[in-house]
């Protein structure tokens, strides 16, 4: 293989999600997490500022190799995002009618009870078997059926960009979400209304989805799938919004969804 059908190959594997090309490793984000988080000094991997394949990529990987690490969503203003403060943002739950109290946020906040979002996308709800992310696992004893319910809305009007997805640069789906770079002329402009393709990830794949119209309402979805080994289960809608997962344990087996995630972390530490 050519140097140039290397470079191709790369290009091609880095557009997908999720995917098992190596980042060039001369960034700014997430470079050391597969030691930090295998030594449990992590608390979370930040998201919704750079590219979202890389950030949602690195993320399932560790997720599939049993790490049960968070998201959070970050601007990094005005080092990263320079538009504006809250590009990316994390959602946290504290329960019905909870006053506003810092140290009970953050302590939800590590526990992963929240969402991440561009503040156009949102997740209200988001249960596996009536168990919300953060408030631990679902158990089974043998290998069967969970039922997902979720409650997600998107704005109305949308800002037509890179960053939410509505316009895909020359370099390809790699580079949607990213806040840092121009990529595109700058645009002004908003999509009204649309159609957004909420998934349901399992490890890190796609298991179902479901088509949400883009009107300010809120709208209940509901699936069930059958689980064959212990999993994590997510909601999303790329590269606006992402839940964080809810782990399914069975038969108390821990996860260990891939061989081929495991390898990744290792090959982005030598």
């Amino acid at each position: 293989m050519s140097r140039i059908e290397l470079v191709e190959s790369h290009r091609r594997a880095a557009d997908q999600l999720p995917n098992h090309a190596i980042p060039e490793m001369n960034g700014v984000g997430a470079m050391e997490i597969c030691v930090s988080v295998s030594e449990g000094v992590c608390d979370f991997i930040s998201s919704m500022d750079t590219r979202r394949i890389q950030e949602w990529n690195t993320w399932y990987h560790l997720l599939n190799c049993g790490f049960p690490l968070v998201t959070s969503g970050e601007t990094d203003f005005p080092c990263m995002s320079s538009r504006r403060v809250g590009q990316g943002r994390v959602y946290v739950q504290l329960g019905p009618g909870a006053p506003l109290d810092y140290g009970k946020w953050v302590e939800a906040l590590a526990r992963g009870r929240s969402y991440v979002s561009d503040g156009f996308a949102h997740a209200l709800e988001f249960t596996v078997n009536k168990v919300s992310p953060g408030f631990g696992k679902v158990e089974l004893a043998q290998p069967g059926p969970v039922k997902v319910a979720a409650r997600v809305a998107f704005a109305p009007e949308t800002p037509n960009t890179v960053a939410q997805g509505l316009v895909t640069p020359i370099g390809g789906r790699q580079l949607i979400g990213d806040t840092v770079h121009l990529h595109t002329e700058r645009d002004e402009s908003r999509r009204q209304g649309g159609i957004r393709h909420v998934e349901l990830v399992v490890n890190g794949r796609v298991a179902a989805s479901k088509q949400v119209p883009a009107d300010g309402e809120i709208h209940a979805l509901e699936f069930e799938l059958k689980l064959e080994e212990s999993s994590w289960v997510a909601l999303r809608q790329f590269p606006q919004l992402h839940t964080n997962p809810v782990a399914v344990r069975i038969a108390n087996k821990p996860i260990r969804a891939s061989a081929r995630s495991a390898r990744w972390c290792v090959e982005m530490t030598e």
